[in-house]
């Protein structure tokens, strides 16, 4: 069966830290904006690797994910902003992801890829000191 399987899983599932290594504005769904992130590996022996991808949709359902990921990220989200993809690279935060597991429809292979949950961000231990939300 491995043969049929595609599989694109870096890490076993779990929380990690994750440095931004790319935004890339995208159209979204019906012409919304949307960022892709490729989020790489921080630390071990697979630091710098891509581990996952994952998307901003700048829609009105996903405004509240957007604004958690800035924070996770060490943005202040309680005042109105404007951020520019490039502000995003370098970035650090605590980072988990599942794997997801479809077949393709042109051919029936498994594919295995690794998803961010939806509230799967979380601000870095030092991120969270500089906010004030550690003692």
């Amino acid at each position: 069966e491995g043969a049929d399987v595609d599989d694109f899983v870096v890490v076993e599932d779990g929380e990690y830290r994750m440095r931004v290594g790319e935004v890339r504005p995208v159209e979204g769904a019906g012409g919304r904006a949307a960022w892709m992130l490729r989020l790489e590996l921080v630390g071990g022996d697979l630091a710098g690797r891509t581990a996952v991808l994952d998307w901003l949709n700048f829609t009105d359902r996903g405004l509240r994910r957007v604004r958690m990921v800035l924070a996770a990220l060490g943005f202040d989200v309680t005042v109105s902003m404007d951020v520019e993809p490039e502000e995003l690279l370098g970035r650090e935060a605590m980072v988990r992801i599942a794997t997801q597991e479809s077949r393709r429809e042109s051919d029936g292979r498994l594919l295995r890829r690794s998803r961010v949950a939806y509230d799967g961000w979380g601000a870095t231990c030092s991120e969270r000191q500089d906010a004030g939300l550690l003692v």
